[in-house]
């Protein structure tokens, strides 16, 4: 039932049970009016007129009310006055039937004051009892319908306000509010999901920030350490030219490998911020290139595709999954001994890439950190920058997906990509 018909209902039911308790407080200060009007009617004094009779009266200069009463001859046949404020003269039928004449007593003080009391409570009655009908209504109404989904929202707006989204808001009622504390809780986690992706970016930020300082910090010491040697060795003549040049040859080659890590950082910055442009793409001209992607990379190497059952076409950022394919290969390549595999398959809304090499695998180290960046297992070698399947991790992200890092039963490394789409 929506607010707007449950507050009707409230008021419907308010104003009948107003009514009905008016009806009853009225009836109940009808009875001691009643009765008070009653004791005054028996207390009354009949006056008879003669059949054919009449009367008179009239008011006389001391404000008592006299009375005159005459024959069917019109003669006198009796003559009273009632006393000022001791009663009064009412025309009313005697036991026979016929009209006479009555003296009815005034009220007494007390009377006359509880009679117009009671009168004065019954007028009241009406608006005291609806307005205290539409006061029980909306108490009613706020404690069964408002207060508890308001209260639950307020705590939720002040847990949100303190940064505290940990908790999870459920609709009491099918009702405007219960509509309102959905989109409520939509908000709320549309909010906990961006803390929580803010919060893993950061956390990312600060690993590659640590990373990329423990990587510099050995080409610095090096530079370092030649630059004070030849500071002290060539104002003092103690090093030929030769070994100067030999020294400044080394710096150079740790100049190019500082340089090669800010370009690497630059490059990385990047990545986390790029859009991904999802389009269709036909299927099998995308295995295709992969095909031929593979077979480039790992030359020397057996090659091999497996895509059975790939759908017409792929919901996906062609560039952005081509890129994580040839990082994937590449690194496969450097640790396979004759092979490389390639499986590409979609199922839902998912698009999966598998690399498979026949390789020494992953260390139990590499599984919980080959995809940081800049890792290097002991056995990398050369210039290698340890980016490659954070690269992959980074961009697989971007684009809905994860990537996992395995070993084959059979032997070898697995790297699994998988895309949104």
């Amino acid at each position: 039932m929506s607010l707007r018909t449950a507050f009707i209902w409230y008021v419907l039911i308010a104003a009948v049970l107003a009514t009905t308790a008016c009806m009853i407080i009225v009836k109940c200060l009808d009875e001691p009016r009643i009765a008070l009007y009653f004791k005054y009617q028996e207390q009354a004094q009949l006056i008879p007129v003669p059949e054919g009779g009449s009367f008179q009266n009239y008011v006389s200069t001391d404000g008592d009310e006299v009375y005159v009463i005459f024959d069917s001859g019109g003669e006198e046949v009796m003559r009273g006055a009632i006393p000022y404020g001791e009663g009064h003269l009412e025309i009313g039928l005697g036991t026979d039937g016929r009209y006479s004449l009555f003296i009815q007593p005034e009220y007494s003080d007390r009377d006359l004051f509880l009679s117009r009391f009671i009168a004065v409570l019954q007028v009241a009655s009406l608006p005291v009892c609806y307005l205290g009908g539409l006061v029980l209504c909306a108490l009613a109404f706020w404690r069964r319908r408002l207060r508890g989904p308001i209260v639950e929202l307020e705590r939720a707006s002040a847990r949100i306000a303190q940064n505290d989204l940990a908790f999870r808001l459920e609709p009491r009622r099918e009702d405007e509010l219960g509509r309102l504390t959905e989109s409520f809780e939509t908000m709320r986690s549309s909010l906990e999901t961006g803390w929580r992706d803010l919060w893993a970016q950061m956390e990312e930020r600060r690993r590659l920030n640590a990373a990329f300082a423990h990587d510099l910090r050995t080409p610095l010491t090096v530079l370092k350490g030649h630059a004070d040697m030849l500071c002290e060795s060539v104002p003092a003549g103690t090093v030929t030219p030769a070994e100067a040049a030999e020294e400044l040859a080394v710096m150079r080659s740790h100049i190019t490998r500082l340089e090669s890590y800010v370009d690497a950082m630059a490059r990385m910055q990047r990545l986390e911020d790029a859009e991904i442009h999802r389009e269709s793409v036909p299927a099998r001209a995308f295995a295709a290139d992969a095909a031929d992607s593979a077979r480039i990379i790992c030359a020397g190497l057996a090659a091999s595709l497996d895509a059975p059952d790939l759908p017409d076409t792929l919901n996906i950022d062609a560039e952005i999954v081509m890129q994580v394919l040839e990082n994937i290969l590449s690194n496969a390549s450097r640790y396979a001994k004759s092979r490389v595999e390639l499986s590409l398959s979609a199922s839902g809304e998912s698009f999966t890439a598998a690399v498979r090499d026949d390789g020494p695998g992953f260390s139990a180290e590499a599984l919980a950190k080959a995809a940081n960046p800049f890792y290097k297992g002991r056995e990398s070698t050369g210039e290698h920058l340890g980016l490659g399947l954070n690269i992959c991790d980074i961009l697989t992200r971007r684009h809905g997906g994860s990537l996992t890092l395995s070993n084959h039963p059979g032997g070898g490394a697995v790297v699994t990509a998988r895309f949104g789409m």
